[in-house]
């Protein structure tokens, strides 16, 4: 029977990425990538206390320092020595990273696409202070307005954003391949079918539900118990539970719930972050 098994215990633990692979990162600023087995097979591959963030996509691992510098560990590189830096803007207040690409967002809401140049290969893509966050999957990137408005990127910077949504209540996006999904403040959680403002199809409306995540055309939700479940494909009553985490969520806890699709493997891999420390890693 699939159940949820913890793989680290580590109090420092802040928050975790998942592109490939899984990586976490410590209040010290120190990162670690996931070798396996469970507790003792983490690989550490820096140990900066500059660093605030850190994102994934399916090669290459970012971190963002407080400053706003932005550094890269690829592939093959050496842990500690290896990391590049390819930016240091003040104003970079977030960064989202999906296949193999990587965005940047400014306190100003400007977005940037990194194009391969470090430090000066940077596109902008766009430049509206109402932008809270960005999303990104597969090749499609996604940004959500405090008004709660909702824009694609259609591929023209500054004017090839597409209005997709409208809704006050948004309060959080998720993106897998070619699949976009929100979270509204009530816990109810919507698909996007592909029609501009009317194309929202309603998936579930549970106040307990805190958190999404999506990878490839799968979608999970979190809610406040702990308790973790998989959209099967029938709203409302298409949700399988995967069972119950250790710890409940809530606002004093750091919580997070992440997806992958290894490309080795046949199934998706989850992931989440049940409070400081404990990460939980679910197979079915």
């Amino acid at each position: 029977m699939s159940e949820w098994n913890a793989i680290d215990k580590n109090p420092a633990t802040r928050a975790i990425a998942v592109g490939s692979r899984l990586y976490q990162l410590h209040d010290t600023g120190a990162v670690f990538r996931f070798t396996g087995p469970a507790m003792t097979g983490w690989e550490q591959l820096d140990r900066n206390p500059l660093t605030a963030a850190i994102a994934a996509n399916d090669t290459d691992l970012y971190q963002m320092h407080e400053t706003g510098a932005l550094f890269v560990l690829g592939p093959d590189a050496a842990p500690f020595t290896g990391w590049q830096a390819i930016d240091a803007n003040p104003m970079t207040a977030g960064i989202a990273a999906s296949a193999d690409r990587l965005y940047q967002r400014h306190q100003t809401g400007a977005i940037f696409r990194y194009t391969g140049t470090p430090l000066s290969g940077w596109e902008l893509l766009d430049r509206n202070p109402a932008t809270v966050a960005i999303a990104a999957g597969g090749h499609d990137l996604y940004q959500l307005h405090e008004t709660g408005a909702i824009f694609r990127y259609t591929g023209t910077p500054l004017t090839g954003w597409e209005q997709l949504d409208r809704n006050p209540a948004t309060v959080a996006i998720a993106a897998g391949a070619n699949k976009l999904f929100q979270l509204h403040e009530t816990g109810a959680i919507f698909r996007y079918t592909g029609t501009p403002l009317t194309g929202w199809e309603q998936l579930d409306r549970n106040p307990a539900t805190v958190a999404i995540a999506a990878t490839g055309g799968e979608l999970y939700q979190l809610h406040e118990t702990g308790a973790t479940f998989r959209y099967t494909g029938t709203p409302f009553t298409g949700w399988s539970t995967m069972g119950q985490t250790p710890t409940p969520a809530s606002d004093t806890w750091c919580t997070a719930i992440a997806a992958s699709h290894p490309p080795d493997l046949f199934v998706d891999i989850v992931f989440q972050l049940a409070g400081f420390g404990p990460i939980l890693e679910f197979r079915e």
